[in-house]
């Protein structure tokens, strides 16, 4: 009888969690808003500013400084649990995410040739942060309990000195950044 009444304890338990709704905090400013942002705009901005550099390519300097902050938002990330069958870790989708841009800047020269490699290294990055997104969109209650907020602030700070260097040089992802801090994001103001 006993092992009858742990059994029923144990099923009702189990569905009481199963019944609990999943809710997430993506209020502005909030570390899930943080990294929705990121995938959202800061990620297409980037891409806007790599179709206008498309020409010429990046600056080594530069492109360090980009994958610094693609890192970071990888980094923070790396506690995400899968969030299902076959569904890997987001930050390694982050991870392609940076190699792919070092391969794009990794392409030098000015001539036909070299830009449509880099359009075609483009076009594998906007293939890889659809990836990110859809994943994103899948785990966000995982995103909101799991992110690490210090990692989400540190690559902000990150654009925000990359947009500081460089303000004319990448104007879509400074006025995302700006337009970041204006709504709140972090603690940056």
């Amino acid at each position: 009888m006993t092992t009858s009444k742990k059994k029923t304890k144990k099923r009702n338990l189990k569905h009481s969690r199963q019944g609990q709704p999943r809710t997430v905090d993506n209020t502005r400013g909030s570390t899930l808003w943080s990294f929705n942002y990121f995938r959202q705009s800061i990620l297409t901005t980037l891409l806007d500013d790599l179709y206008d550099l498309e020409s010429t390519g990046l600056d080594d300097k530069i492109c360090n400084k980009i994958q610094s902050f693609l890192e970071y938002f990888g980094d923070a990330a790396t506690d995400i649990p899968e969030g299902g069958f076959m569904t890997g870790p987001i930050y390694k989708d982050v991870e392609k995410f940076t190699n792919l841009y070092v391969n794009w800047n990794k392409i030098k020269g000015d001539d036909g040739e070299c830009r449509q490699k880099r359009k075609s290294a483009r076009m594998k990055l906007k293939e890889q942060r659809q990836v990110i997104t859809n994943k994103a969109r899948r785990l966000q209650y995982e995103l909101d309990n799991n992110l690490d907020q210090k990692l989400l602030e540190a690559g902000y700070r990150a654009i925000g000195d990359l947009t500081t260097l460089v303000p004319d040089l990448l104007n879509n992802l400074t006025q995302s950044f700006n337009e970041f801090v204006k709504r709140g994001g972090t603690s940056l103001k």
